[in-house]
């Protein structure tokens, strides 16, 4: 059944998408991954917000940001307004 294998894989990304922002939220909210991108957590989202310190660009993996052709969403400008 394809919908059972769906749903199962659906919460499987849930809880790794919750144990990643736990583990950040004890390191203190912020990873540097191996092309230099800085990832944020907003407290209480699973949204991943991305800066590249060489270029300044920003992305947040929120339908906001997507839809809103790369505007700055207010996940952005939270990590923005509160840096860590």
């Amino acid at each position: 059944m394809v919908y059972g294998k769906t749903t199962r894989r659906l919460r499987g990304i849930a809880f790794l998408m919750d144990t990643l922002s736990y583990i950040m939220n004890l390191i203190g909210g912020v990873y540097e991954d191996e092309r230099g991108y800085k990832h944020y957590r907003v407290p209480n989202k699973t949204y991943d917000i991305k800066m590249h310190p060489m270029t300044l660009e920003w992305s947040c993996s929120c339908p906001a940001y997507k839809f809103g052709r790369g505007k700055a969403c207010k996940h952005i400008k939270e990590v923005q307004s509160n840096p860590k």
